[in-house]
């Protein structure tokens, strides 16, 4: 009995550090949107210039984004992220 509440414990502790990603945090495929980033973000490129890819607030006009961020397109998508601007 006790082998099956660890063996419980250790998939609970799985399936919560495989959730959706913040804003700014890590993601794996650009322009995925369900399953990696929270709701209202968009997984793209941390910048214009890096290959890194972070989960972007989505926008659809420079408004939607904060103070020195930019509304540009996530690659091979119709979307916007907010990124850092230049």
């Amino acid at each position: 009995m006790r082998k099956l509440g660890i063996l419980f414990a250790i998939l609970f502790v799985s399936v919560i550090a495989c959730g959706e990603g913040s804003k700014g945090e890590e993601c794996g495929e650009s322009g995925k949107v369900d399953g990696e980033c929270e709701d209202g973000l968009v997984c793209g490129k941390k910048s214009d210039t890096s290959e890194d890819l972070a989960c972007l607030k989505q926008c659809t006009q420079q408004g939607d984004c904060a103070s020195g961020e930019s509304c540009n397109g996530v690659s091979g998508t119709s979307l916007k992220g907010c990124r850092p601007g230049k």
